[in-house]
């Protein structure tokens, strides 16, 4: 029996603490703007891990990121599904912490990029002295503060000048709208998603080199090596691109999850670690 958990409650009865909780596995998704949206996306993928394993698992909603590590830390998140900034700041307050898969996007790629996005209808220049209003996604989000500080720092520029000033908005959705609608002069977002705004005026002005992706990560506090194991080799086995039966089977999932994963590696991460020692603020406070 799947349960969702909504914040920090347990939406069911059958909830006695921590013997309960050893019974299932507790998934968390990266935060997404509704538990309604996170349950189309992730359900169908928890279906097929509960089918497959024998195992019940439970949806955990959480707001933000920063909600999502402290859970995890706390011991009530199992697994969890990270962008690389998310998974970088976990692994460094909690080791136990564990990759298990980088997911593929529908090109079979792994790796991402940000991009720095303004509208056509009023382009900034970034050397102008012009106060520059920028949309940032959550803190934590890799192509919110961390890559729009690391892409103006190619040009000595910085978020904290004087002539830049920022706002945490929420969806990389919700910061092209913005970008485009006027309410900000500038914007940081995957640019993937950008993309699909360029038909309204928005435009790339700089795009970071490719991110490694987004991360399946267990908790080796709470669940034990054979368990990680079963679900790591599970998630590994399928290959969409390969197997027509796979194909058919995953394509109720969402479109971060759908398309396969490939094994990962902490080092590859490396890159994000260096780009967060060097940003000026608490991303976690924020």
């Amino acid at each position: 029996m799947r349960l969702i958990t909504l914040g920090s409650f347990i939406l069911s009865i059958f909830w006695v603490g921590q013997s309960v909780a050893s019974e299932k596995v507790r998934f968390a998704p990266l935060p997404m703007e509704s538990l309604g949206s996170m349950s189309r996306e992730y359900l169908p993928f928890m279906d097929f891990l509960e089918t497959e394993l024998k195992t019940p698992f439970e949806l955990v909603y959480k707001k933000s990121y920063q909600a999502l590590i402290s859970s995890f830390t706390k011991g009530e998140i199992d697994l969890a599904y990270l962008g690389p900034l998310p998974y970088v700041v976990l692994k460094e307050q909690f080791p136990d912490a564990i990759p298990l898969a980088a997911f593929l996007d529908s090109e079979g790629k792994s790796t991402y990029t940000c991009a720095l996005v303004e509208f056509a209808g009023s382009p900034i220049s970034l050397d102008s002295d012009q106060q520059k209003k920028v949309a940032l996604t959550q803190p934590l989000s890799t192509c919110g503060y961390l890559a729009v500080e690391s892409l103006l720092n190619q040009t000595n520029q910085s978020l904290e000048q004087a002539d830049f000033s920022y706002q945490f908005i929420g969806s990389h959705s919700k910061v092209a709208e913005d970008v485009v609608l006027g309410h900000y002069q500038m914007g940081g977002l995957k640019t993937q998603i950008g993309k699909k705004y360029h038909h309204l005026g928005l435009r790339i002005v700089q795009e970071s080199d490719p991110m490694p992706g987004f991360i399946m990560v267990a908790n080796a506090k709470t669940l034990n090596s054979d368990k990680i194991a079963q679900i790591k080799a599970l998630i590994l086995s399928i290959k969409p691109s390969e197997n027509p039966d796979h194909f058919e089977k995953t394509k109720p999932w969402g479109s971060k999850i759908k398309y396969g994963s490939i094994p990962v590696n902490d080092n590859v991460y490396n890159s994000v670690r260096e780009k967060w020692k060097n940003t000026q603020i608490d991303l976690m406070t924020q």
